[in-house]
């Protein structure tokens, strides 16, 4: 099978399976709080629905504003294709799949989401920017901090290489600078995924979805599946490097990696449910400052040789 082939698998996979784990794990936490909830097709239904709207803008929106949902799903979809799923090292893929493209194509969608929300010239949406832009600055550093633990100790920033050096056994869980760094880029990730219980109570859905209040149509449709992708995103970028599977069988790989990631995109809204909810300078001092000294630990841990 070409590699071609393999990517175009990966990413039609990626779109037709998202909206169903979505669709369960909404279900999942209606039972949990003691509702009904939707059924599981309800993410299809209702991306189908804001397909079938036309657009509408503010008023006052600047011209960036209706390119923004397009921009977000090109993002999200090139940034799936860094992680090699399907495709190995003798792939065309080898020099796109790399750490760097990864944050450097996730900190682009950031930026153009907030960009959204300042340009739809809506107060919540600026504040939700604000916000967005806010939580990028406190993640990063963790995800850095315990990327370089990784890289530095492979000499490599390739997934490739370093998916490979974790399945032959060169480097792993038996290095404990690697299993600490692995706790605190698995709760960074959790906060980047965007299942956060970090927003202000009283103001929870003018704040926290405050970037998708002027959205509307397919353009909400847009920008709604560009956040679900994203999400498996993040939770590929940390089984990709800790938890890899090897199976030459690029069906059975990504078969074996949605089962992974819905476990972990379900296992999120376990830790929504049961989390208490904090404003962000409260996350600062509890999850943040926990896990950043977490991946300072394990800096300290490699600097050390252990």
């Amino acid at each position: 099978m070409s590699d071609v082939v393999l990517i175009l698998f990966q990413l039609l996979a990626l779109l037709m399976i998202a909206p169903l784990i979505d669709g369960i794990a909404r279900k999942i936490r209606a039972k949990y709080q003691a509702r009904i909830g939707p059924p599981i097709w309800q993410t299809y239904r209702d991306l189908a629905k804001l397909f079938n709207r036309s657009r509408t803008m503010p008023t006052h929106a600047n011209p960036l504003y209706k390119f923004v949902p397009h921009i977000l799903l090109t993002i999200s979809l090139a940034i799936f294709l860094t992680l090699p799923i399907t495709y190995g090292l003798n792939s065309f893929m080898y020099g796109y799949s790399d750490i760097f493209i990864f944050l450097y194509l996730d900190a682009f969608f950031r930026l153009v989401f907030a960009l959204g929300g300042y340009d739809s010239g809506s107060p919540f949406a600026g504040v939700g920017s604000s916000r967005e832009m806010l939580l990028g600055i406190y993640v990063e550093p963790i995800v850095i901090l315990s990327l370089c633990v990784i890289m530095f100790a492979c000499g490599t920033s390739s997934f490739l290489e370093i998916k490979s050096n974790v399945l032959n056994g060169d480097y792993g869980y038996m290095v404990s600078s690697f299993a600490v760094a692995s706790i605190a880029f698995l709760w960074a990730m959790y906060i980047e995924s965007g299942r956060k219980p970090y927003d202000f109570a009283e103001a929870h859905e003018e704040l926290q979805e405050g970037l998708l209040s002027e959205y509307s149509g397919r353009d909400l449709a847009l920008v709604q599946l560009s956040l679900i992708i994203k999400q498996f995103c993040v939770i590929g970028f940390f089984l990709v490097l800790f938890e890899p599977w090897n199976f030459s069988n690029p069906v059975l790989a990504m078969i074996v990696f949605i089962l992974e990631a819905s476990a972990l995109y379900i296992l999120g809204i376990f830790i929504d449910n049961f989390s208490p909810r904090f404003k962000i300078t409260s996350m600062v001092k509890q999850s943040v400052a926990f896990a950043s000294s977490i991946a300072i630990f394990s800096a300290i841990l490699f600097v050390v040789g252990v």
